[in-house]
């Protein structure tokens, strides 16, 4: 079973359009801009800290959803 770290919002997210315009879209490309911006954020107020530390703060602080545990669609949860 391969089981994400985090999920993040992945279904139709509002996204910047080529031409100065706005598309809904989904799917991990849409997701990943969100959890690795909550991980920038959170390694910028806690710069001594190494990735393996600001990984283990977000998943610790994930929403469990689903099935208890990490699972293959919500991983260890939702960002919160």
């Amino acid at each position: 079973m391969f089981c994400h770290a985090v999920a993040g919002p992945g279904i139709l997210v509002n996204s910047t359009w080529p031409g100065n315009k706005y598309a809904l879209m989904s799917g991990t490309s849409a997701a990943t801009p969100h959890v690795a911006g909550v991980a920038a954020l959170v390694w910028s107020h806690f710069p001594q800290c190494s990735n393996k530390q600001i990984r283990e703060a977000l998943l610790q602080s994930a929403q469990d959803l689903g099935p208890v545990g990490c699972d293959e669609k919500n991983g260890y949860g939702q960002l919160s």
